[in-house]
């Protein structure tokens, strides 16, 4: 039975979730929890489906037990919905998130926004651990196909040290005049019954993909593979010959041998086989990581409507009643109070207004990328003090809506890269247009990327940087990195103009 284990000091609260739980999941056992140490047993014991966090408790605060369950590895996948009065506060918010919270919810707090939060939990782990199933299947599967494949290849080193191979003859028509009697174990006939009875084209030339083995009377044919079919068995063997010759210099025959390399030929098209099914995995995981973002991305703007058409007109229509009180009518302490709630419903409205422009930006739909972009970065120069440019401003970049978001979100992490690793004063972002190609840059005048064996390294094998170049290869876009230390570094993104409008 799929849990929800609850974790607070506050038993009134505890039985307000188990209410909420049974009304909106009753598929699910509620689990509590009085107190950190004793819900960091539970969820390694229970492995619940999403936990419910408060911060403020005795002994260990809710910070601390977040820190330590996503750094476990039996709980670190498990959910966190933290659940304060002091989510009202962005730094409590920010510290709760770098604890590793999944999501943030403030108290008081309704159970239509509680349920949403949960809700949206459970789907993205859902995904994330069918991909983590998938990939440890993918793991599995590429495991075995590796031992066989070696398995394949200890049996023919084992061969090659008894190599299996026999040695011929034929006269100037091709008559056959000697062969190894071993030839018995490898083509399943005797030397007696080839002998002066088989000719070489009869043998070795049955099939069209043996058509080009030619002997000769002037040169040597040298490694020459071979195909054939021996009752239900395929064959393969290496042939070698060379030209006789009589004293009077006249030519009277071939002489060859032929090694027998079928084991090693089965080896080396199983493993063609599994590279084939191994890309064929890949492809697909690329295309789930695809279709996990768009998800991602459909849950951001459902959320963010939420937010502006339920939470955001209670708190107008509030911010609204409130506006239409006469303050001066009240006693100074009630004046007061008045004043106090005012700002704090203003705060809220202008905090909800900004978390819905976060998750997803009405602006992206309703004008595009390049005034999103402009809206970026000076969001990015209120909230960071940093000095932002927007080059290219007048350039219309015409594509599908999807991939606005793709790019859109890219960009912003690439600035968001910037912002924590770069040390930078100053983030450019430049737009371009060719006939064939939009190119849009990420600039910044940052400490750069370091190098190796003088030349800029590019942190291609990070996990962020290879899901931007996932993400772009899904509609032909290409990432380009350009840095040297202490000279920032430019992150261009290339995409082709007929493909994607």
């Amino acid at each position: 039975m799929k849990k929800i284990l609850a974790i607070d000091d506050n038993e009134i609260n505890l039985e307000l979730l188990s209410q909420l739980t049974t009304r909106y999941y009753p598929d699910f056992q509620f689990i509590r929890s009085l107190n950190g140490y004793d819900g960091i047993e539970k969820a390694k014991r229970e492995k619940p489906e999403i936990i419910l966090l408060d911060i403020l408790m005795p002994g260990m605060n809710g910070y601390e037990v977040c820190e330590i369950l996503k750094s476990d590895a039996e709980t670190k996948n498990i959910p966190v919905l933290m659940i304060s009065a002091l989510g009202g506060n962005p730094a409590e918010r920010t510290r709760g998130l770098n604890a590793g919270a999944d999501a943030f919810i403030s108290k008081p707090f309704m159970s239509s926004e509680l349920q949403a939060q949960i809700n949206v939990a459970l789907r993205i782990k859902g995904v994330e651990d069918l991909l983590r199933k998938r990939n440890e299947s993918l793991e599995l599967s590429i495991k075995a196909e590796t031992d066989k494949f070696l398995a394949e290849e200890e049996r023919f080193n084992t061969i090659s040290e008894h190599a299996r191979q026999f040695y011929w003859e034929i006269d100037a028509n091709g008559e056959f005049t000697y062969i190894s009697p071993v030839v018995e174990s490898i083509l399943k006939m005797k030397n007696l019954d080839i002998l002066g009875k088989v000719n070489f084209n009869t043998l070795f030339q049955t099939q069209t993909v043996n058509k080009h083995v030619k002997v000769s009377d002037t040169e040597k044919l040298k490694e020459c593979e071979i195909s054939l079919n021996i009752g239900n068995d395929d064959l393969w063997l290496i042939l070698s010959s060379f030209p006789v010759f009589d004293k009077e210099n006249n030519f009277v025959g071939t002489r060859g041998i032929c090694f027998d390399i079928t084991q090693r030929k089965k080896a080396e098209l199983a493993l063609v086989e599994n590279l084939k099914k191994i890309e064929k995995y890949q492809k697909k995981l690329k295309k789930l990581n695809i279709e996990i973002t768009r998800i991602e991305e459909r849950e951001r703007r459902r959320i963010a409507e939420n937010l502006h058409d339920s939470l955001g007109q209670t708190l107008s229509l509030a911010y609204l009643k409130l506006s239409a009180i006469n303050p001066h009518e009240f006693n100074t302490a009630t004046r007061k109070i008045w004043q106090d709630t005012f700002e704090l419903l203003n705060k809220a409205i202008a905090e909800s207004r900004e978390l819905t422009y976060d998750l997803s930006p009405p602006i992206l739909y309703e004008l595009g990328l390049v005034p999103t972009f402009k809206w970026k970065l000076e969001q990015v120069e209120r909230k960071h003090s940093l000095k932002t440019r927007l080059i290219g401003e007048e350039v219309t970049l015409n594509f599908k809506k999807e991939i606005s978001i793709f790019i859109y979100r890219i960009v912003s992490e690439l600035i968001q890269n910037v912002i924590k690793h770069a040390d930078a004063s100053e983030i450019t972002i430049e737009i371009e247009q060719t006939p064939q190609k939009y190119y849009i840059s990420v600039i910044d005048n940052g400490k750069g990327l370091e190098t190796i064996d003088g030349k800029p390294a590019t942190k291609s094998d990070g996990f962020g940087l290879m899901s931007i170049k996932e993400r772009l290869e899904s509609f032909s876009g290409q990432l380009e990195l350009k840095s040297l230390p202490g000279k920032g570094t430019t992150a261009r993104i290339e995409i082709p103009v007929k493909k994607n409008k």
